[in-house]
């Protein structure tokens, strides 16, 4: 099994949809990604060799966004930026409630709220 910036691609699955498994690549990126290397649109992850894989990895990197743990890691880092500043949205985070002004009265009712541990004394 093949493993492209830290995740690994399934073999049976069709490449360019394998592609969009990394965070941070879409199905469109993929397609660009795939056409680049010399993939078919038929392509599948047991059809990437080792070579071809660091030709997929490096046109991936390529790239002048972050991908893969290095997003997750820019996007948690803004998250508690905003939950440190005590700004509006970073106490919607901190809650667990929806932050860009979506209906509460409804809707996100099935979002998991943090449990507070209540100690009996």
């Amino acid at each position: 099994m093949p493993y492209i910036i830290g995740t690994p691609i399934p073999e049976e699955k069709v490449l360019v949809q394998s592609l969009s498994h990394i965070y941070g690549i879409g199905l469109y990126q993929s397609k660009i990604l795939c056409k680049k290397a010399g993939f078919g649109s038929d392509s599948r992850g047991k059809d990437v060799s080792f070579p071809k894989g660091k030709i997929l990895e490096n046109l991936a990197e390529g790239t002048s966004l972050p991908l893969g743990a290095d997003l997750r890691r820019f996007q948690n880092d803004k998250i508690r930026r905003l939950c440190a500043l005590s700004t509006y949205r970073g106490s919607r985070h901190r809650k667990g409630l929806p932050v860009r002004g979506q209906r509460t009265h409804t809707n996100s009712k099935k979002r998991p709220i943090p449990k507070l541990n209540v100690s009996s004394s």
